[in-house]
């Protein structure tokens, strides 16, 4: 197990509520890595609770459209096509 799913796993039982929370209102395809992620890389992206009930807190105040608006930025910035595979002929006509 890797340092990251290690410290994933202290946080398990929480996260899948969440999970939970988002199946109850419809979004199935949110997944236990997809909201760690949101943690990672957004929530505590600038500064991680000293406490551990400080970071539960924070989980567990994750709501869904905080974590849709993460998504479709990651989505629009991190999935950029290249230069090369667009087709600029199809943007001049």
């Amino acid at each position: 197990m890797n340092a990251i799913s290690k410290e994933c796993s202290r946080y398990d039982v929480w996260l899948n509520q969440k999970v939970n929370e988002f199946k109850q209102n419809g979004y199935d395809q949110v997944t236990l890595e997809d909201l760690w992620d949101y943690c990672i890389h957004f929530l505590w992206k600038h500064h991680k609770p000293e406490r551990y009930y400080q970071e539960v807190r924070d989980i567990m105040s994750i709501n869904i459209n905080d974590y849709f608006n993460y998504a479709s930025l990651k989505a629009q910035v991190y999935n950029v096509s290249s230069l090369d595979e667009m087709e600029f002929e199809d943007l001049l006509r």
